[in-house]
């Protein structure tokens, strides 16, 4: 239940659809989690470009 909650806050702050990676979350536990960096990463290069600079505060 926890990795469901952590997860749909991480998607909200990311821009991803918040109720897919809740249940996500829910249903595979923390194994979710690499797979929804992967799609973070996926949506800012697509959403950025070929060049675009990632600031890491």
């Amino acid at each position: 239940m926890y990795s469901g909650y952590f997860l749909g806050g991480v998607a909200f702050r990311a821009g991803l659809p918040v109720k897919r990676w809740a249940l996500a979350g829910v249903l595979l536990g923390p194994v979710a989690f690499p797979l929804l960096n992967s799609h973070k990463q996926l949506a800012y290069r697509k959403a950025m470009g070929r060049h675009g600079r990632m600031i890491k505060i």
